[in-house]
This record gives structure tokens, sequence and C-alpha cells, in this order.
């Protein structure tokens, strides 16, 4: 999936599949949405989590440069007949670009027991610097499993109604998801990749489906 695109599907099935519990209700499910639902759009429904984009800087700190090498043919690999008539597994790519992803997290709830429940999942969802976003490729067939750090939470919690008689009670979590960008253009003269291998049949013939066409055979 394109870069940014696959850390937002990601980060909303990660977090989705929390419940809360209440006085009234043994399983309340906790909506997930991209930005603060607009009532005459969808239902607000406490309690949900919303997800926003904040911004993305350059990880100059972790960035290399060159050519990457992948042989790993029991993976997902491309590959086109040599001039022997053997499969070649082996393709190349340029070093991705490291980017910082920032995210803001904020839940929203009416009652204090919904407001604890979901401060407990998140914080098990986001261990400091210990997280994780498993993010899945576009075939299927492996996951990425992006650094992602807490860089802070807080509460927000504030009064609303004509009288000040409804609350609302709001925690606020900034994330920082570790992700890469592949340069897009490819060295010229490259042939363009069509298929790949996924693995190899029981009969010892070859599985093909269509690749991203930033990989190149050699």
């Amino acid at each position: 999936m394109t870069f940014l695109l696959a850390e937002d599907q990601a980060l909303k099935a990660y977090l989705s599949g929390m419940t809360v519990s209440d006085e009234r209700t043994a399983s309340r499910p906790v909506g997930v949405w991209f930005g603060f639902p607009d009532v005459e759009i969808r239902s607000q429904s406490f309690p949900f989590v919303t997800i926003d984009f904040m911004g993305m800087d350059p990880a100059y700190y972790r960035q290399s440069s060159g050519q990457l090498y992948d042989a790993d043919y029991m993976g997902t690999t491309s590959y086109r007949l040599d001039a022997n008539g053997n499969p070649s597994k082996w393709y190349d790519y340029e070093v991705p670009v490291a980017y910082d992803l920032t995210y803001q997290i904020t839940s929203y709830s009416r009652h204090p027991r919904h407001d604890r429940a979901i401060i407990y999942q998140l914080n098990e969802k986001f261990p400091a610097n210990r997280g994780h976003l498993p993010v899945p490729n576009d075939l299927g067939t492996s996951t990425a499993y992006r650094h992602m750090f807490l860089e802070r939470m807080y509460k927000s919690d504030r009064a609303e109604g004509e009288n000040g008689n409804k609350r609302l009670l709001r925690n606020v979590y900034t994330v920082n998801v570790a992700s890469e960008l592949t340069p897009s253009t490819l060295p010229n003269g490259a042939p363009v990749v069509s298929q790949v291998s996924i693995n190899k049949n029981k009969d010892g013939t070859w599985t093909e489906i269509s690749v991203p066409t930033d990989l190149t055979v050699i």
C-alpha cells in the first residue's frame, strides 16, 4: 500500500477491537475514527478514539543510501528465466528514505469507568519506547513491524452543554511511528517487474502474481 496510507490503515486496525464495560453493558465496543466524528455524517456514539496525522520529519539520524539486494526466494520474490532457463531469484531497489510520522490519538468518553479502561488499553498498545506497529505488505504475505514511540500522554477533560452539565473525558496520546518511503525512480534501462513467485508449490511449479512496479529484476 502507498506510503502513509499503509500506516493509517495499520494504526486503525491496531486500535480497533477495544471494549469497555459498565453497570448496564458487559462489553461496549470503542469506535475508531479518522478525525472527530461529524454529527451530520455519522453518529457520535461514546466512547470512541480518533486518529489525527500531525506531520512527518525526515529521519536523518537513521538514513543510509545505496542499493539493497534481496534473494529471499522463500518469501515474496520477483524472478525471470536466465540464459540457461533457470529462474533468477534476485531483485534490487534503492535504500528507502527514512521518515518519522507523528500521530495524535485521542479518546473520548462520558463514563469515568470507560475512561480508565481506555487508558489501560492504550497504555498497553503504546508502551513508551517499546511499541511496534504491524504493517502488512501489499501481497499479504508478510508484515513489517514499525517502531512506535509514545512521545507523551496528557488528560484534557472538559464540561459541555449550556450549563456545563455534560462531562467529556479525553486522553491525548502523541505517537511517533518510524517509517520509510521507497524512491519511485528506477535506474535507467532497468526492466519493469510484472510478476513474482510466492514460495514454491509442492509439485515444483511457481505461483505468480503481480507486484509493485518499483522492484527491478537483476
